[in-house]
């Protein structure tokens, strides 16, 4: 009941929020990550699903994802962040990131994945995250392969770049999967966000479409 709830609420959003801009036909949209947008060849695919898989629910994967909605929201861009673990801090985002963002939050990842079937349908945002990183194992062992099919056809015929965060390699269909690599000491908590994405490296792990050997990009500077 509750889970019905949730989404009757979601719908009502999307409603709400069919003033923002109409999504680019771009094939592309960049992150103003250097790493990322390097790897991706300008940025996130529209019509195609990126997987960013990290084993930990760290700083790394976290400073990264704010990197990218702030980019975003800095483009005037609408973007909907699924919480599938409901652990996203908005006080962290900042008011001009909260500005331009619908955030979805979801107790469990059978939850998330509606919400994201939903906005994905709907196809009037540039760019949807989806972050499952929060999520148990056994919780995650719940959505079957199917369910991420389903989510790749709706995607298709729309101009929207979807960003999924996993903590292991999980979405079958993904056009491309990337492996964070994140050795971050003590020292990180006194990095700012910006200085802690610059020493995250990126390995793609998969592309599909292409013959892709595996490569590191390490940002610099």
């Amino acid at each position: 009941m509750a889970q019905n709830h949730k989404i009757i609420q979601l719908q009502a959003l999307i409603q709400r929020h069919r003033s923002a801009p109409s999504a680019r036909p771009a094939a592309c949209l960049a992150t103003g990550v250097a790493a990322l947008d390097s790897l991706l060849a300008g940025g996130l695919p529209n019509g195609g699903i990126v997987e960013l898989v990290s084993t930990t629910l760290g700083k790394g994967a976290t400073s990264l994802r704010l990197a990218v909605l702030r980019h975003a929201s800095g483009q005037q861009q609408w973007t909907a962040l699924i919480d599938g673990g409901d652990h996203f801090d908005p006080q962290s985002a900042g008011p001009e990131v909260l500005a331009n963002l619908l955030w979805v939050r979801c107790q469990s990842a059978t939850e998330a994945m509606r919400s994201a079937d939903l906005l994905l349908r709907d196809g009037n945002l540039p760019l949807v995250v989806l972050d499952l990183r929060g999520n148990a194992a056994a919780d995650l062992r719940r959505i079957p392969d199917p369910h991420w099919y389903r989510l790749q056809r709706a995607l298709e015929p729309a101009a929207t770049a979807f960003f999924a965060l996993t903590p292991r390699a999980m979405i079958p269909c993904a056009q491309v999967r990337l492996l964070l690599h994140s050795h971050l000491g003590l020292e990180a908590l006194e990095l700012e966000q910006e200085a802690i994405v610059r020493t995250l490296r990126l390995e793609m792990t998969r592309q599909r479409a292409a013959i892709h050997e595996p490569e590191i990009f390490a940002q610099t500077g």
